[in-house]
């Protein structure tokens, strides 16, 4: 009899449990660097790009890129704040205002921290940020933007660093710039695949069939112990 009671309450679990998987993936082992991309602190510059997740679910970790060029800059960045925005792209951004073509699904603030180091000028970082916390859920296809201010350092520029092609997910051989050097809208390197590095997981929301059979598992649970 226990053996079935915990063979019951061990499908409900495995039922509910929400499982964390990779759905887009272009900084990882089997991806390389190609190049970066900067604008000027001063030009406020705003990067992004649309990704084509392998499928939805609530936002686990998040993973992106921050550049300090070397380009007329010899400063390095010590600590910055990055606004990460999310937006609904199922109906595919093709240029002008963003704001006004996609649905805004959240904006978060993410802090950067190199001390007692620095990133400097010439090198790129890859930080990874744990989102599980703020219950966000995305759909298949969205289209992200990050915006780095420094708080601390002497770099006059960010920026972000352009990967090869993505391993899981994909993304349309564009990227998005928006500052006061640059119109907003989609834009394209000559000899380059065009993609932003970016790192999703999500935490799969169950089938509504998975969680039906979840509830009559725990209801058939509670019945065959009352006979009991």
């Amino acid at each position: 009899m226990k053996s079935r009671l915990l063979l019951l309450v061990g499908l409900c679990l495995a039922l509910t449990t929400q499982a964390q998987t990779v759905v887009y993936e272009n900084v990882g082992t089997n991806n390389s660097p190609l190049a970066g991309f900067s604008d000027l602190n001063a030009n406020n510059p705003i990067f992004g790009d649309a990704l084509n997740l392998t499928q939805g679910g609530h936002l686990g970790n998040v993973g992106l890129t921050l550049y300090n060029s070397s380009s007329g800059n010899t400063g390095s960045i010590i600590s910055g704040n990055m606004t990460l925005n999310i937006y609904n792209n199922t109906v595919p951004y093709a240029g002008g205002s963003l704001s006004a073509s996609d649905p805004l699904i959240a904006s978060v603030l993410l802090t950067w921290n190199f001390a007692p180091g620095a990133l400097a000028p010439g090198f790129f970082s890859i930080g990874t940020f744990d989102l599980t916390s703020l219950n966000i859920t995305v759909p298949q296809n969205i289209f992200v933007t990050q915006q780095f201010t420094e708080t601390s350092g002497t770099s006059t520029r960010n920026g972000v660093v352009l990967f090869t092609d993505p391993t899981i997910g994909t993304s349309p051989a564009n990227v998005y710039i928006n500052s006061a050097a640059f119109a907003e809208g989609l834009y394209t390197f000559t000899g380059n695949p065009n993609q932003f590095g970016y790192h999703i997981e999500v935490q799969i929301v169950p089938e509504p069939t998975a969680l039906a059979l979840a509830g009559f598992g725990a209801a058939a649970l509670m019945i065959f112990r009352r006979r009991k």
